[in-house]
């Protein structure tokens, strides 16, 4: 694995965090106002947006990739801060609403289907309904062929299986079969006629970590959650390799493996800053997900 340094992927500058800021006040102001309207005007600002990531101009066409997942799918929405947009209810007499992104960025169209862990996403009946919000959206939103990344398993690591780790479970044990239940998940939305991607949980907690001052939840010290990070991702390569599902992660590419990263590589303690959106696109593009194209330069 190629270690990175912090200046490999430099903080966002006055300007563009400006940018960043001003374009997600205004799609926000467009899309929560009533009627729901196009964001076809915003196309300019979006593909130029999307330029200063790549370090050259966006591409004339562009095919999104649909992002479904936990609150961690909001990274590709392109914003410096978590922001939801109701889009579609998942039931009637106890809804529960699929949300939407913003989608600064032209090549991502980001659904959010609630904070539901890695273990319960496939399961029918979950709290959070993500089985019949992906059903839902697989079946109105997303042309069949598409690409579709799926990102879900950091609560798993932060809470859920650090706690079992905790209770004295062996690491090893509890990621396989988190990894192994999960894996089901990306085969049936293959099935379906769709091409999905695992995204890989990319959080390490931060340097400065403190009870007091993050509102996500954590259970046990950071080492063990890196190693669970760390066990878990690669058990999620293993089974996606078997599957033929394509896989990657981010984790350990932004910062020295054994090490925290800097807060600054997070907007608000535990969600990616897009100050890593160049290396999400890196990424992206290595695995044949996004064309040579939108490849930063």
């Amino acid at each position: 694995m190629d270690r990175a340094v912090m200046t490999d992927y430099p903080p966002l500058s006055t300007e563009l965090r400006a940018e960043i800021d001003g374009l997600s006040d205004d799609l926000d102001a467009h899309l929560t106002g009533k009627p729901r309207r196009s964001v076809d005007t915003f196309e300019p600002r979006r593909r130029a947006l999307l330029a200063k990531h790549l370090g050259h101009e966006a591409p004339e066409t562009i095919t999104p990739v649909t992002c479904i997942g936990d609150s961690n799918t909001m990274f590709f929405a392109g914003s410096e801060r978590l922001r939801f947009v109701r889009y579609r209810r998942s039931a009637f007499w106890k809804p529960h609403w699929i949300n939407r992104g913003l989608d600064l960025l032209p090549c991502f169209r980001v659904f959010h289907v609630g904070p539901a862990t890695a273990w319960k996403a496939g399961d029918a009946g979950s709290s959070t309904r993500s089985r019949e919000k992906l059903e839902i959206l697989l079946r109105k939103d997303v042309p069949k062929g598409s690409k579709v990344i799926l990102s879900f398993g950091e609560i798993d690591c932060r809470i859920h299986m650090a706690r079992a780790a905790k209770a004295g479970k062996p690491i090893e044990e509890i990621t396989e079969a988190t990894a192994a239940k999960f894996i089901r998940l990306p085969e049936w939305v293959s099935s379906l006629g769709f091409e999905p991607l695992v995204w890989g949980p990319p959080q390490i907690i931060p340097n400065n970590e403190s009870v007091k001052e993050t509102t996500f939840p954590f259970v046990g010290p950071w080492e063990l959650r890196r190693d669970i990070t760390y066990a878990y991702t690669e058990r999620l390569r293993h089974h996606c390799a078997d599957k033929g599902i394509a896989f990657t992660a981010v984790a350990g590419l932004y910062h020295r493996p054994e090490e925290r990263p800097d807060k600054s590589y997070f907007h608000d303690g535990t969600h990616l800053s897009q100050r890593l959106m160049p290396l999400a696109l890196a990424e992206l593009e290595k695995v044949g997900f996004l064309p040579p194209e939108l490849r930063p330069a």
